[in-house]
């Protein structure tokens, strides 16, 4: 892993993977993104590839042999998948969104910790279907 990121350019790249995914950097719900997000950054354990369009994120513990996951935009094949668990505030909601967003198979999904959770339900609702954390 190359040496460690400070937390100015931590949050200079999280403002820049924003502004090319054409998210407004300016309202509050960003600074949460940030919030949450500046420590993998500044780790290297989270990063975009632009020509690509794909977050990789390196779990901390990893699952059935993933380390590192892949966290891309679905299509709205996908989304229609997840449309039945819409209305479910649960745990279902979390585990189908987090799979259906990354290479992780429900399975594995269920066997991830709460901060790898927290941090990957970030990523897709913050920077893919544009959602601020915590909001629904």
């Amino acid at each position: 892993m190359e040496g460690m990121k400070t937390r100015e350019e931590a949050e200079g790249l999280l403002k820049e993977w924003a502004d090319f995914l054409e998210l407004d950097t300016d309202r509050k719900l960003f600074d949460d993104l940030v919030e949450e997000l500046r420590g993998p950054v500044k780790q290297n354990r989270l990063n975009f590839n632009q020509d690509t369009e794909e977050f990789t994120y390196q779990l901390i513990k990893p699952v059935s042999g993933h380390e590192i996951v892949t966290i891309s935009e679905c299509d709205f094949k996908s989304k229609k998948a997840l449309q039945k668990y819409k209305d479910n505030e649960g745990i279902d909601q979390s585990i189908k969104t987090i799979s259906t967003y990354t290479d992780l198979t429900i399975e594995e999904v269920m066997q991830l910790k709460d901060r790898d959770i927290n941090r990957l339900n970030a990523v897709i609702l913050g920077f893919l279907a544009q959602i601020a954390p915590g909001v629904k």
